[in-house]
């Protein structure tokens, strides 16, 4: 299973809090137990200094009269140093001619350049001792008091072994804990981001349509708690679209009751009237059956669109020409448009073509119009334009109407918002589902002020 992105974060972010724990427990060691162990290293080989400085002493002094180069006890002794040091000695006069030594062959070279430095001066010791540990050597030296004319000092140089070298077992000892509390962490981590991925998961679910869905995530941490969170919010959300829904379904079903009685009633009225063969009664009625048929439509197609936006039923992609459909629009809104003395103009391009749900688009456009005609004065203005532009069509229907503020024009696509300028009846809803078909087909829709009045402007991608 690939790791998520969190279960990484997490992984490295343990990793790294890790590597810097692990340097300032190392510079710490480094600074306290190093420097402790340095100076009784120093403290160490002072007193190993001065007892090899008596021993050679005592010897010299045992035979005064012989020369160093032929006092066999101190030549025994001087090897014996070098066998249990593990180290190279030697003992050379004042003028630093070489008198014995405890191995065969020549000084060694790493001698070159060596510059001991007295340790401990307050002891008066006389001890000097060079220690480089990145070339891994120790040395040290004593002079030596023979009570007579001729002074000696006594050598002692040895390398470090691989396994002292310098703090590299602490270093290496820090590795292998860093490794394994490295390994840890990742159950760690999956016990932390499998409970996410679990929420993740149920999210998708609902978001689908699964509203029965709930997350699962046991304990009582804050994930656990995160995970009841979520479930009361699923709880609050599925009793909000199911009322909703029911609320549309009662809605639509007491509004169809009166428009059936409405068309039966205009079918008898028509009845009635036949005989007196009024053309202009005849129209009327045409107009009225219209709308019935109309309103009819918009009930249901409210219902569909008034559902939530999970499991919605996909686009239809019907090839129309939208020419055609506005102007079938502006014929419906003859009657209104009469009666308010208005002037209405087209300015519709032809050989356009749009795809998509041509019912919902025809819905959107009606909404626009029906708004101009009924908040548009008597005697006022209604215009309606169509084109292509940039490979886009572009729809701008515009009314005579008082410029809004930035804010009305923004929220006049809000459900039930009515800007305080409009007169009239209106619920508020005709703009808000107009929106919604428009971006549900992938277009845009905006409202802005213009020199006609108030223009709604719809672009829909060709």
């Amino acid at each position: 299973m690939k790791p998520g992105r969190l279960y990484i974060k997490i992984l490295i972010s343990f990793a790294l809090v890790l590597i810097v724990t692990e340097i300032m427990i190392f510079g710490l060691f480094v600074v306290t137990a190093g420097r402790i162990f340095h100076s009784r290293l120093e403290r160490f080989t002072i007193a190993k200094m001065l007892t090899a400085k008596a021993y050679v002493e005592d010897k010299i002094r045992a035979e005064p009269r012989i020369p160093f180069a032929r006092n066999q006890p101190l030549a025994d002794l001087i090897r014996f140093l070098g066998n249990t040091h593990g180290a190279k000695v030697w003992l050379t006069s004042r003028e630093g001619k070489h008198l014995i030594k405890s191995f065969d062959g020549s000084i060694p070279e790493d001698m070159a350049g060596i510059d001991p430095r007295p340790i401990s001066p307050g002891q008066n010791s006389g001890v000097c001792w060079f220690s480089d540990k990145k070339h891994r050597l120790n040395y040290a030296s004593v002079n030596i008091d023979t009570g007579q004319a001729e002074d000696a000092t006594l050598h002692v140089f040895f390398r470090f072994k691989g396994k002292d070298i310098h703090h590299g077992a602490f270093a290496l000892g820090l590795l292998t804990i860093g490794i394994v509390i490295a390994l840890l962490i990742i159950p760690i981590s999956r016990r932390i981001t499998n409970p996410v991925r679990h929420l993740n998961a149920s999210a998708l679910r609902i978001a689908q349509g699964d509203l029965s869905h709930r997350a699962d995530i046991p304990g009582k941490d804050e994930i656990a708690e995160l995970g009841q969170s979520f479930n009361r919010m699923a709880d609050k959300l599925e009793q909000m679209i199911r009322g909703g829904r029911e609320l549309t379904a009662n809605l639509s079903h007491e509004l169809r009751s009166p428009l059936a009685r409405i068309r039966i009633a205009s079918e008898l009225l028509g009845d009635h009237l036949e005989s007196l063969d009024d053309e202009l009664i005849n129209t009327r009625l045409e107009d009225i059956g219209e709308d019935v048929e109309e309103l009819d439509h918009l009930i249901g197609r409210i219902m569909s669109l008034s559902k939530p936006d999970i499991r919605q039923q996909p686009l239809k992609h019907d090839i129309f020409d939208p020419k055609q459909l506005i102007s079938e629009l502006i014929e419906r809104f003859r009657s209104p448009v009469e009666v308010k003395k208005l002037i209405i103009t087209s300015e519709l391009s032809d050989g356009v073509s749009l795809s998509g749900d041509r019912e919902e688009i025809r819905t959107a456009i009606s909404n626009i119009l029906d708004n101009a005609v009924k908040f548009s004065p008597q005697n006022g203005r209604v215009s309606v334009v169509m084109r292509s532009e940039n490979s886009d069509i572009i729809i701008r229907i515009s009314n005579t109407f008082p410029a809004l503020s930035e804010a009305d024009l923004e929220k006049i696509f809000e459900p039930f918002y009515r800007p305080r300028k409009t007169e009239g009846q209106g619920s508020g809803l005709g703009l808000a589902i107009t929106r919604k078909i428009i971006e549900r087909h992938g277009g845009k829709i905006k409202a802005v002020n213009s020199e006609d009045g108030l223009c709604i402007e719809i672009h829909f991608d060709a």
